[in-house]
């Protein structure tokens, strides 16, 4: 029996839990085996605060979110990473992803390093859960009456989860793993910014800034039939869309038929 086997196939965020999977786990297996091993690694790829041991190792504000502390830590940012995506594929591209996830990672990391610095504790940091939160938080800068189920408490807007997140590492920011809450923080703020940029709200927040969004071409007048008929038809497709992203903001993902799910994601 031939299996055959498409990378390409696979979705962009597996291919993204892959490597963080990999990375994370062999980073604990060199623990176990040669704790010298393990030690080199934290310390060139974890993001520290102290600039003695950070030095110029810029790659670390990136490193960083590739290595977690344990397998429940690389478990839990995983489940989120994967929850969170879906969300924000609901109305953002492949590139918009990576963009949030990566430049979230190293506002994640500049936030953790400043507010170290503030705050008086140097340690590291290890985790994608500023990445993450920054995932999740362009998409409540985008659309924070967006409605999501969740198991116990039912629909819940997405602005409420994101207040009670931030209250939560705020609490926590004097705990043991402060760093990692700052890194929280750093990740949420990029994440929001970046939601309300994509939206061409961004002005709103920081008016002394004036964020050139870019503007879409003005459409050629043709005579052809053929692209007067194209054009129709497009019109539709957007009209549609609208109708089923204004359906998922009133009454959430979870409200759309299985036609209009498949239609929504043809479009991606």
């Amino acid at each position: 029996m031939k299996i055959n086997f498409d990378i390409q196939k696979i979705p962009l965020v597996n291919k993204l839990m892959i490597v963080i999977a990999f990375c994370s786990l062999l980073a604990m297996f060199l623990g176990v085996v040669n704790q010298e091993a393990h030690q080199w690694i934290i310390r060139q790829f974890a993001l520290f605060s102290d600039w003695n041991i950070l030095g110029f190792r810029v790659w670390q504000l990136l490193s960083y979110s590739f290595l977690h502390a344990g397998v429940l830590h690389l478990l839990f940012n995983l489940l989120m990473l994967y929850f969170f995506s879906g969300l924000f594929f609901t109305f953002f591209n492949q590139k918009q992803f990576l963009n949030a996830y990566f430049l979230g990672a190293i506002a994640a990391g500049l936030f953790y390093i400043l507010g170290s610095y503030i705050m008086g504790q140097h340690h590291y940091v290890a985790g994608a859960s500023g990445a993450v939160m920054a995932v999740l938080f362009t998409v409540v800068g985008y659309n924070p009456k967006m409605t999501i189920h969740l198991m116990i408490f039912g629909r819940v807007t997405l602005w409420v989860i994101a207040l009670v997140l931030i209250g939560l590492d705020v609490i926590q920011l004097f705990s043991d793993n402060s760093g990692g809450h700052l890194a929280h923080l750093g990740g949420s703020l990029f994440g929001f910014l970046y939601g309300n940029y994509l939206k061409g709200s961004l002005n709103d927040f920081i008016p002394n800034f004036k964020f050139k969004q870019k503007k879409k071409a003005p459409l050629r007048k043709v005579h052809d039939q053929k692209n007067i008929t194209k054009n129709i038809k497009t019109d539709e497709v957007q009209k549609r869309i609208d109708v089923i992203l204004d359906k998922i903001s009133k009454s959430g993902y979870d409200s759309l038929t299985q036609e209009e799910k498949e239609f929504l994601f043809k479009q991606k």
